[in-house]
């Protein structure tokens, strides 16, 4: 046990034969997985709506698709593999093409048809308005 341990870390790191070994069983393509990717997000509140930040990385702005349905956001979106010359030869595969989709059961009281959304840089935005009378009212104190 300890030969194999130390042919495998060797150096204090793995190597890369049992890198690679541990990539082909992690693939999705090869192990039945879903091939769905849920996108990292943030969901801030701020006193006018919701503001949903998603991680797309690579992401082609024609493949994105935000809506909202039955009260909930859904976003999904595809990173396609690129085009190689036909005669290639690929020799480490480490980026994922596959589809992105996450959703968020929102709130009873949104603006739905005051949603907008923007792409750049990698992170989708999505905004999502409050409804009028939602949002905070400040009342002013009249001291006699």
């Amino acid at each position: 046990m300890d030969a194999w341990f130390n042919d495998v870390w060797a150096g204090g790191r793995p190597n890369q034969w049992f890198l690679n070994r541990v990539n082909e069983l992690m693939n999705p393509e090869r192990s039945g997985l879903s091939t769905y990717e849920v996108p990292a997000a943030e969901v801030v509140e701020s006193d006018d709506g919701y503001h949903f930040y998603f991680e797309m990385p690579g992401v082609k702005a024609d493949t994105l698709s935000v809506r909202i349905e039955d009260g909930a956001l859904i976003v999904e979106a595809e990173r396609n593999r690129p085009e190689y010359p036909s005669n290639a030869k690929m020799h480490l595969r480490q980026r994922d093409y596959r589809k992105f989709h996450r959703a968020f059961r929102l709130p009873e009281q949104y603006a739905s048809e005051q949603a907008t959304a923007a792409y750049k840089d990698g992170v989708l935005e999505v905004k999502v308005a409050k409804p009028a009378q939602a949002k905070p009212v400040k009342i002013q104190v009249n001291l006699n």
